[in-house]
């Protein structure tokens, strides 16, 4: 296996030569006035089809504009709509059992839920899964994927269960979720089904009080209202390339711009997630617009909506700027505003182990190295996987995907290090302009293509 790294690796280096001009350099004040403009107060989070968000992408576009790329879009501007119509609940759902009453957002989270489920609550177990049949099953242990498919496939109206720590973590995020997704326009025939059975998470401090009432009629209510429709939109460049294939062989680099906007009264400004992201697309199409022509055309994306389920994504896979076969590589930029202390000095790039891409970086200079954290699947958290999936080489280079400020109030320019993030620019500058110059492809490694 050594020996087939080893010839890998050789191959990639003999197919891209390095250049022998020296890396662009970064306009550190550029990237920190983007960065302080996208996570200001202008754009009050950029939530998925807000006023802000929609002001955010016209900023991108101005900015994109005034470097001197062409716009991407079927108009030949830089504004790609997209719109979607989002299912709404009428009122938040509820759980009534034995005399208590929960609500969405205080003691459960209803992730999934039809609108009426009346059945006796019991406690339920692996070693008895029949139980479940007919019944609001109870599953007092942490949130297990495959213990509630178990419990759903037996017959469960419901499942209730301790909510996992990710779900703790961004609780009033998810409590404001559609209930039943989105359709997005131009892409969905239809709208999305809704859901027949129930998946509710349960605050540590309220499984007692529902145990107590084991054997009582639960009712589980999630009333839907009228669907609401929404607009984003992507914000979509290109640089045109020199050579014979320009366009044939594309480097996409992308980002998306989007946070969570205001929730329950607070901003979250998503200073890292993803302004750090979209400053860095923003100072590579800054620095390539005055570079001589590359050989490869540069496409250049920024997605909206990414954080309520890759909207922009997936309707730019259904209306490409370009060709998907004629992307050669796409590169998304997530969350490099802060160092994890576990590498301070490398970059991450999801999926590293799928492809031979992250080796053919490194070896022209990128500081960086494998997902050290492969459980947490950031390979799929990210737009990439959408493209991903569709055959491009696409994956994620992060810094610390998940820091102590990751979707909290606290993700602002103060809690940023946007030294490093200037730094983790640069420090890529050379290796894209590289892959813009080389006639190198990155493959999929066998098996590696999700």
């Amino acid at each position: 296996m050594k020996r087939l790294a080893f010839l890998g690796m050789a191959a990639v280096l003999a197919a891209a030569p390095a250049s022998s001009a020296a890396p662009p350099r970064v306009c550190a004040e550029c990237v920190r006035t983007n960065e302080a403009r996208l996570a200001g107060d202008e754009f009050a989070g950029r939530g998925c089809g807000s006023a802000g968000e929609n002001a955010a992408a016209r900023f991108l576009a101005a900015q994109l504009k005034a470097y001197g790329l062409a716009g991407a879009a079927p108009d030949g501007g830089f504004l790609q709509t997209v719109q979607f119509r989002e299912s709404t609940y009428r009122e938040p759902p509820t759980l009534e059992v034995g005399g208590l009453r929960m609500v969405q957002g205080g003691e459960i989270l209803a992730v999934q839920t039809a609108p009426e489920i009346i059945a006796p609550l019991a406690r339920v177990g692996l070693a008895d899964v029949d139980a479940a049949a007919g019944k609001v099953a109870l599953y007092d242990a942490p949130y297990d994927l495959k213990a509630v498919s178990l419990f759903l496939k037996a017959g469960a109206r419901a499942v209730i269960t301790q909510a996992p720590d990710r779900a703790l973590r961004s609780w009033s995020q998810i409590a404001a979720r559609s209930p039943d997704g989105v359709q997005v326009l131009g892409v969905d025939a239809e709208p999305p089904p809704v859901a027949d059975h129930a998946l509710v998470f349960v605050r540590p401090e309220a499984m007692a009080a529902l145990n107590a009432a084991e054997g009582q009629t639960a009712r589980l209510l999630a009333p839907r209202g009228e669907p609401v429709l929404h607009t984003t939109y992507n914000v979509l460049a290109r640089l045109p390339g020199r050579g014979p294939q320009a366009d044939r062989e594309a480097v996409l680099l992308t980002a998306h711009y989007d946070h969570l906007g205001l929730v329950a009264g607070q901003t979250y400004r998503g200073a890292n997630d993803d302004a750090s992201g979209t400053s860095a697309v923003l100072e590579f199409a800054r620095m390539l617009a005055q570079a001589p022509p590359h050989r490869r055309t540069a496409q250049f994306a920024l997605f909206g909506c990414e954080e309520a389920g890759g909207h922009g994504a997936k309707y730019f896979l259904s209306h490409p700027s370009a060709p998907l076969a004629d992307v050669a590589v796409n590169l998304e930029f997530e969350m490099i505003g802060a160092v994890d202390p576990r590498h301070p000095k490398r970059l991450m790039l999801t999926g590293w182990e799928r492809s031979n891409l992250g080796p053919a970086l490194e070896a022209h200079g990128a500081a960086i190295g494998p997902d050290i954290d492969p459980d947490e699947h950031f390979f799929e958290r990210s737009d990439n996987i959408q493209l991903a999936r569709r055959g491009v080489v696409a994956q994620t280079i992060s810094a610390w995907p998940k820091p102590p400020t990751y979707h909290q109030p606290s993700d602002d320019l103060a809690h940023l290090d946007q030294a490093f993030m200037i730094h983790v620019i640069q420090s890529l500058a050379g290796p894209v302009d590289w892959l813009l110059n080389s006639d190198f492809k990155p493959a999929w490694n066998p098996g590696g293509q999700p």
